[in-house]
């Protein structure tokens, strides 16, 4: 069994094209680099606003999902991605050098469900071997979208600092606001929700996993 992950831009038709595609190829080189001894066949742009890639576990994808979405959050023109996480069969020879030309029930079963989120307003889809697992998995992943989908682009510029830092105070003086304020707007955007979602879910998949 091998994991799959897909994901396409969410509205791409309506956004702009080329700045779009940069930011995602840019976004997608990224993670590829910083994950790359997890990531057994990288992920590969396929269709202009979509990727696929093969992963070495649950786990490993799921924090690759979240790391996009950190990443996404915190580029000028924010965008959203709808990701399939599937855990399947792929028949032929993962590709090391990109995911092309690989074939396998996995991956027509990943490609399916991808086009049946896009009838949806989710953006998670996660199936694994075992349907209670998959199930929390994906509603886990639907109450974080609750919650960052709510928040405005200005937003997300706030909240991707203060995800990353837990000192309220620190990131008021890095983006020069007032502590108070900061301290309200991490309140308001749910931030400790946001980040206990997270982690709950990647202890479904390792319940020995360490949070940072």
């Amino acid at each position: 069994m091998k994991v799959i992950m897909m994901a396409d831009i969410v509205g791409s038709s309506k956004k702009r094209g080329k700045a779009l595609m940069h930011d995602f190829k840019e976004a997608v080189d990224s993670i590829n680099k910083e994950h790359k001894r997890n990531i057994l066949s990288p992920l590969t742009i396929t269709l202009g606003d979509e990727f696929q890639g093969v992963v070495k576990n649950m786990y490993e994808a799921l924090k690759i999902m979240f790391a996009l979405e950190h990443h996404l959050m915190s580029i000028k023109s924010p965008f959203q991605l709808r990701y399939v996480l599937h855990e399947g069969e792929i028949d032929t020879v993962v590709n090391r050098v990109n995911s092309y030309a690989m074939l396998g029930p996995g991956l027509t079963q990943a490609r399916k469900q991808l086009t049946e989120l896009k009838g949806s307003k989710k953006r998670f889809f996660i199936s694994t071997t075992n349907k209670a697992i998959s199930e929390k998995l994906t509603y886990g992943a639907l109450v974080y979208q609750g919650i960052v989908d709510r928040w405005t682009p200005a937003q997300r510029k706030v909240a991707v600092h203060l995800l990353s830092e837990a000192d309220y105070r620190e990131v008021a003086k890095t983006l020069k606001k007032d502590p108070t304020a900061i301290w309200r707007r991490r309140r308001s955007l749910m931030i400790d929700e946001c980040n206990y979602i997270k982690r709950l879910i990647l202890l479904i998949v390792n319940p020995t996993a360490k949070w940072s």
